[in-house]
């Protein structure tokens, strides 16, 4: 079928019902159906090779026994749960069933210290966290140090003292779930973000936005129900979740999860064994396969297309990916806050090196300051209508910052583009300073309050710096309350410092003392300057 994007945009309408919940639609609908119920909705595998196998029906009992065993520990409909786990099963089934009880999931990284949980557990309210003993002891350090958080539950063996086991619970709940149904409005989950305030902010999403990913679903991913996919991503970014998990089962889909360290051959291998029809990671991932591409022999003659989001996809990249293995790439563009609403699709004319469109359905434009839109080739701010259903509900207990979100009818994203007489958006920059760093989103001014506490450093400004074309490093320009003779030995004490306090991630890769930072006349960081004085080393 012709793809007619203007056509697509003219037609769609939106129907949200009244009652909706992520968790059954995921689940029980396909584990009603001839077709769907003992189809495998998820395939999983290790770096050693053991796999597990679950249908949409086990997943429709398993995440009704997972909501059984929420309940049985008190859990009422708006209670928070810290999902801290590796790429296991359980991830998603333990967010799928506490979204059936109207409970709220808040999915995190594994990576996190044990001040970073505090940090959530205090900002949420979380009752629970759902981990591994092999990550629980960043969790123990917190056990007794905040009001409401109560329960451990451990995925797998050995169960900690004073931790509940979830698969003796999960046992020993009924299969079926009998609670109240939620609306479409109501809180589904929450994701935290990089903020501008030096700490990570919870943005809300309802149970609607499931619903809103259907432009990303059906014109991005391309989604049909006999497709098999693959993320390459870990679970607690909502890009892998959602693309990975959630959108595929929402439209009967198989879903692939590997639960070992990163790989790239082992990607090639899965998407050969499973048969993969759509894959999908960040830029960096693709950079990484196509180094060993000449080397492997496996069959990707399944792979309809692959999507990359999360980082800059470079034209240089595109056309590498494409010429060596055969396969499209295609870029989509989204955030926290209103995931993956601008991309390239199949079907449409590309045009490499960050051109997109808003998909039909999302009425995304370019406006000014006042709100008007902007025309072609003016840059302009992104923003979306207000009532679009895939755009969050709010920022959790930070009002403030919410109404900072929203200009009128318009939720703006801080992106600013161009479009030019085709209707493509081109990025131009970003309005904030958040770094995008291998996938990673990073607030430099949470990494800039950890460092500014290190007993040696006066001051400190965090910025991303590109090393070379899609490669970006968080660096720290810092300046010493005192000389030192060792800078290269106090450097390592500082990258050590921040690793004990900071996700790897998150934490800077290169250090650069400085005798000032350049300010503005006010006082405000120029991270520009910074750029550049790197630039002069």
């Amino acid at each position: 079928m012709e793809f007619n994007y203007e056509k697509l945009c003219r037609s769609w309408r939106w129907n949200i019902p009244t009652y909706y919940n992520i968790g059954r639609d995921c689940t029980d609908k396909h584990a009603n159906t001839e077709s769907h119920r003992n189809k495998i909705a998820l395939y999983w595998e290790n770096e050693e090779g053991e796999t597990r196998r679950f249908t949409f029906t086990d997943l429709s009992v398993i995440s009704n026994k997972i909501g059984n065993a929420l309940l049985s520990l008190g859990f009422q409909k708006g209670d928070r749960l810290l999902i801290r786990l590796p790429n296991l099963p359980e991830f998603p089934l333990v967010f799928l069933g506490a979204i059936k009880i109207g409970a709220i999931p808040i999915p995190t990284s594994s990576m996190l210290t044990a001040e970073e949980i505090g940090f959530l557990l205090d900002d949420s309210g979380a009752r629970c966290i759902v981990t591994t003993s092999g990550l629980y002891e960043a969790v123990e350090e917190n056990r007794g140090r905040h009001e409401l958080f109560r329960d451990v539950l451990i995925v797998g063996r050995p169960t900690p003292s004073g931790c509940i086991d979830l698969a003796e619970l999960i046992r020993k709940s009924p299969e079926g779930l009998d609670v109240p149904e939620t609306k479409a409005d109501d809180v589904a989950y929450i994701c935290y973000t990089s903020g501008t305030t030096g700490f990570p902010k919870g943005v809300v999403h309802a149970q609607r936005a499931l619903i809103g990913r259907d432009p990303s679903a059906l014109y991005w991913q391309a989604l049909k129900p006999h497709y098999t996919v693959m993320h390459a991503g870990k679970l607690n970014w909502t890009y892998t979740l959602g693309t990975g998990c959630l959108d595929p089962w929402r439209y009967g889909c198989s879903t692939v999860i590997y639960g070992g360290e990163h790989n790239p051959e082992k990607f090639f291998e899965l998407i050969d064994k499973y048969r993969v029809n759509v894959f999908m990671a960040v830029p960096t991932v693709y950079r990484q396969m196509l180094r060993i591409a000449d080397e492997t022999n496996h069959d990707l003659t399944s792979l309809h297309h692959a999507l990359s989001a999360g980082e800059h996809l470079s034209e240089e990249l595109f056309h590498s990916w494409k010429n060596k293995l055969g396969v499209e790439l295609y870029d989509g563009l989204g955030m926290s806050e209103f995931s993956y609403y601008l991309s390239n699709m199949p079907g449409m004319l590309i045009k490499p090196g960050s051109a997109v469109k808003p998909q039909p359905g999302h009425r995304s434009a370019l406006i000014d300051e006042e709100g008007k839109e902007v025309g072609v080739g003016e840059v302009g701010v992104l923003a979306t209508p207000r009532d679009d259903p895939g755009i969050m509900l709010r920022y959790w207990q930070r009002p403030e910052e919410t109404e900072k979100m929203f200009r009128g009818e318009w939720f703006v994203s801080g992106d600013y583009f161009y479009k030019d007489e085709d209707g493509y958006f081109w990025l131009v920059g970003r309005e904030d300073d958040i770094i995008t760093t291998f996938g990673y989103r990073v607030s430099p001014f949470e990494v800039e309050r950890v460092l500014s506490e290190h007993p040696l450093i006066n001051e400190c400004a965090v910025t991303g710096i590109n090393t070379e074309e899609d490669k970006t490093i968080t660096t720290a320009f810092v300046v010493l309350k005192n000389q030192i003779d060792d800078l290269e030995r106090l450097k390592q004490q500082i990258l050590e410092y921040a690793h004990h306090r900071l996700a790897r991630y998150k934490c800077p890769r290169e250090i650069v003392f400085l005798e000032s930072l350049p300010k503005t006349a006010n006082g405000k960081v120029k991270r520009k300057t910074l750029r550049e004085t790197y630039d002069s080393f």
